[in-house]
């Protein structure tokens, strides 16, 4: 039988009982707990990757190694094609009156308003990457272009490359890799009243056994996936942190021990905003955070090679459109320099793996807005935002290398990190806006590590509902202490680049679970008629 066929006779059901019963949802009338398989089970598995790593640091960093190289070797043609794929269907979505569907039915209200959850959004899925990449990897690109290409390094055809790879990168395709798991659990959960578990996502096309086996399959490989992904987002964070702290007071330098105490110290703040509850904490911090976002890119705009900026902004952007889609779609086959596998195709990995979690997240803030608005605050518009983030301080980064005198590229053999910093300090105001950069590291590091928590305890909650989404405090602490601890191991050992490959390990298995999403979504969309009527 068609799953909402049997879905609509299973809601007239839940619907008359909950009618006598305070109109709850299926599951709202059980007091939550902990979900002992889903949480126990990806728990004792990162444990054990911590006391390995721990106790056999050699042989824990040989497993990430092989496990990267066969990943990378046969899987590369899977997360560029995924990613595409993603693309399609989200605009699909967009253009057709399945964009006129109301998340949670139409007399649904909003939990936040519409700045609220572009603000919660961008500080979530953007997090502490936007401040760090835009200027290094152009950088890196630009030294080191695609041998296949043909660019001289540092040469002009380089430089336009590398700021139209940084569109690519972080814009469109990833933003809807991210987006399309969080519409289908957004519309599944509210609309078709399905429980609060990853394996909703998959109800269209798996009906009710997606809340089963298959379900608990996807919730434990997604909370280990994230758990081994989400290390280099919090490594490149304490890195950050770190080495801005070093440049205000010299005489403490970037350690192993400080690592320590930027972890201990946001898990603390981490938890504390945690526990106010999504609508009190994380919001007062993505406001004032977003905020702080504008404020930094208007200053850096004014304050750099501004008109630099705007003809190069806009000539790379036209290489980004010219090329869009071969771009997206490059592997590398012939392995010449594997440059996609450290950057393009790393960037879809890295958000295949925060995707699943960040659909629970993302999904339950967007309740009474429709999926077109839906799509336009968690796609369209963060997408601007790179785009205009990343011309200004890309462009900038670009500018001081070859025209101003300063060799950023050779601070990255100092630290990745080290290049940010220099970039600031050579900036007019540069007093003042290294401080604010680094109080924005910070809240920014908060925020991500937040919703992230926040997601993993709420999965590993029973019966969680619309009226209670607050997971219980202990499994907040829990996966903050644990994705603490397993960040410090890996930065400690293995460093950044010994984190990265926690992504392909982790983004492998999880891009089955966004291939199904796509699946859903596509049912979704055939079957939206039903879709207002909750």
């Amino acid at each position: 039988m068609n799953p909402f066929k049997r879905f609509k006779i299973i809601r007239e059901a839940d619907l008359s009982i909950s009618t006598a019963s305070s109109n709850c949802h299926p599951v709202e009338c059980e007091k939550s707990s902990i979900n002992h398989t889903i949480f126990w089970i990806p728990f004792s598995l990162i444990a054990s990757s911590i006391i390995i790593g721990m106790a056999m640091p050699e042989l824990f960093e040989s497993i990430v190694k092989h496990g990267q190289a066969f990943i990378l070797d046969n899987f590369s043609w899977l997360f560029s094609s995924t990613g595409f794929l993603c693309l399609i269907v989200i605009t699909v979505a967009f253009f057709s009156k399945f964009g006129n569907v109301v998340i949670g039915g139409k007399k649904a209200k909003p939990v936040l308003s519409k700045w609220q959850w572009f603000a919660v959004t961008l500080c979530t899925t953007i997090a502490i990457n936007i401040l760090f990449w835009p200027i290094v990897e152009p950088l890196q690109d630009m030294l080191a272009p695609p041998q296949s290409f043909g660019f001289a390094p540092n040469s002009y055809n380089a430089a336009k490359f590398s700021l139209a790879s940084m569109y690519m990168n972080w814009g469109l395709v990833p933003y809807s890799i991210n987006a399309l798991p969080a519409l289908v659990f957004a519309v599944c959960y509210y609309n078709l009243k399905r429980p609060f578990s990853l394996g909703s996502i998959l109800f269209p096309i798996f009906g009710k056994r997606a809340n089963q086996g298959v379900g608990k399959v996807v919730d434990i490989i997604s909370l280990y996936a994230l758990a081994l992904g989400m290390g280099t987002s919090l490594g490149t964070g304490v890195l950050m942190l770190s080495r801005g702290i070093s440049r205000f007071f010299p005489s403490i330098q970037s350690s192993p021990q400080v690592w320590g105490m930027i972890i201990t110290m946001v898990i603390i703040v981490c938890l504390i905003s945690s526990i106010s509850g999504l609508l009190k904490g994380m919001r007062i911090l993505s406001e004032f955070n977003t905020k702080l976002f504008f404020i930094l890119i208007i200053a850096a705009f004014i304050l750099g090679p501004t008109v630099f900026i705007l003809d190069f902004s806009v000539e790379s952007f036209g290489s980004f459109a010219n090329n869009f889609f071969s771009r997206c779609l490059f592997t590398d086959a012939f392995r010449i320099d594997s440059w996609p596998q450290k950057w393009t195709v790393f960037s879809f990995a890295n958000y295949m793996i925060w995707a699943p979690i960040s659909a629970l997240f993302l999904g339950r803030i967007s309740k009474g807005y429709t999926v077109r608005e839906f799509i336009s605050i968690n796609v369209i518009l963060p997408v601007v935002f790179v785009f205009i983030h990343s011309s200004v301080f890309s462009s900038t980064a670009i500018w001081q290398q070859i025209f101003g005198g300063v060799d950023l590229q050779a601070s990255i053999a100092t630290g990745v990190d080290e290049a940010v910093y220099i970039l600031l300090e050579n900036m007019d105001l540069a007093a003042v806006i290294v401080p604010v950069f680094l109080f924005i590291v910070f809240i920014s590091f908060i925020t991500a590590a937040d919703s992230t928590t926040n997601a993993m305890a709420s999965l590993t909650t029973k019966h969680l509902s619309e009226k209670d989404q607050e997971a219980p405090v202990v499994l907040k602490v829990a996966w903050g202490l644990i994705i603490g601890t397993l960040a410090f191991i890996m930065l400690a050992s293995s460093g950044l680049e010994g984190m990265k490959t926690l992504t392909y390990l982790g983004g492998t298995p999880i891009t089955l679970v966004i291939i199904g999403a796509v699946f859903s979504l596509i049912k979704l969309i055939k079957t939206r008629e039903r879709l207002n009527e909750v």
